[in-house]
């Protein structure tokens, strides 16, 4: 008999962490067992966010994965505000290597990843 689905648990894919690419998020840990900074935190949840974009596309009207799709993307903002704020050089690092869009409304031009760009080379 299967069990009802209750509120406040997850998927099994997501605590299995099968279709989840966390292998990106060992390039911004400090040290060995970080896993707390911001930009760890942030790779995990891009990692989050391109497995619910996935499950997204092939379940369109599945609303509330897109309103969980939401909620990470509303996290990982404000922590990349934070980290914007306090770490630039590691906030560079993130927008170039995760490939994200820079979150900083006075950054329309991109500027934040042509510097990180130019300080790459």
């Amino acid at each position: 008999m299967l069990r009802p689905f209750r509120r406040g648990e997850r998927s099994a894919s997501y605590r299995n962490k099968e279709n989840i690419d966390l292998s990106k998020v060992a390039n911004f840990a400090q040290h060995g067992g970080d896993v707390g900074s911001a930009a760890v935190q942030i790779a995990r949840l891009s990692a989050r966010v391109q497995q619910l974009t996935l499950h997204m596309q092939n379940n369109r009207k599945d609303f509330g994965s897109k309103r969980g799709l939401q909620a990470v993307l509303s996290q990982r903002k404000s922590l990349m505000q934070y980290l914007y704020k306090h770490d630039r050089a590691a906030y560079d690092k993130v927008v170039v290597e995760l490939g994200i869009r820079s979150v900083i409304a006075g950054d329309s031009h991109k500027a934040a990843q042509k510097a990180a760009a130019e300080a790459a080379v």
